[in-house]
């Protein structure tokens, strides 16, 4: 009888662990989360976001979602601006937050003056009457850098029309500079000028303007000048003159302010 008990104590244990052993088998183990996010700003905003050299859908401000965890290269495109690329850790099931960026415009332009340039008639070193665009020196159109010089002021203007800022080869000289007027007044209001393949470019402008003016010059730069002053009584000894203050695109064939 003892040996039966021990036998059938022996076969309840074995199930009992039988069972347990089925039941560890059987149970499921949650996946681990391994992704977190990212939340970018910039200035200013509206950048593209890109991970690891592939664009998402998301601009700043925003948070990219679903990101594996581990370092990354995070890059912000916007037109006008370089690029700019950065490395970011990134923690599982948690946000992180860079930013704001501040992004570099890529236009690259000068600011010169206010400069004043005089009337031709009756002016001499002291009293330049032409101006060079690229640097921002005035010059006079008959010294030894009259070469330099882009734009001038006119007495009589071509045609004989009266005081006009114009062209340096309407004095005789070799560069040629177009001119068109703008919309606005504003210097500073980041307006673009329009491709010298477009509206109606000229060879001056008048030396009352009030809008700035668009120029496109001998080497092919753009530039976004302004009449900010005058004065003079247009005698001898005291000759007109205008001050003029003008952007100056350094780079050739790009018409961005």
């Amino acid at each position: 009888m003892k040996k039966l008990i021990l036998l059938l104590t022996t076969v309840a244990a074995l199930l009992y662990i039988s069972a347990c052993d089925s039941t560890d088998d059987n149970t499921v183990t949650p996946p681990v989360n391994t992704k977190g996010n990212l939340f970018v700003s910039s200035t200013p905003a509206g950048a593209q976001i890109w991970i690891d050299g592939v664009i998402t859908s998301n601009v700043t401000p925003d948070t990219v979602k679903d990101i594996e965890q581990g370092v990354h290269n995070v890059t912000l495109k916007l037109t006008d601006y370089n690029d700019s690329t950065f490395a970011v850790s990134i923690t599982a099931e948690q946000t992180g937050i860079v930013g704001p960026i501040v992004l570099t415009s890529n236009i690259i332009t000068a600011l010169y003056g206010p400069v004043t340039i005089y009337e031709t008639n009756g002016t001499g070193p002291s009293q330049p009457s032409g101006l060079d665009l690229s640097t921002g020196h005035a010059w006079g159109v008959s010294s030894d850098s009259s070469g330099l010089v882009d734009i001038y002021y006119s007495t009589t203007g071509t045609g004989g029309e009266g005081y006009l800022v114009q062209s340096a080869d309407l004095y005789g000289l070799v560069r040629i500079t177009k001119f068109q007027v703008g919309s606005g007044s504003n210097l500073f209001d980041d307006v673009d000028s329009p491709e010298r393949t477009s509206g109606t470019w000229t060879n001056n402008m008048d030396d009352r303007e009030p809008n700035y003016v668009f120029l496109y010059d001998h080497d092919g730069h753009y530039s976004k000048i302004k009449i900010v002053g005058w004065g003079g009584t247009g005698t001898l000894g005291d000759p007109a003159w205008v001050k003029v203050q003008w952007y100056y695109n350094k780079t050739a064939l790009d018409n961005r302010f």
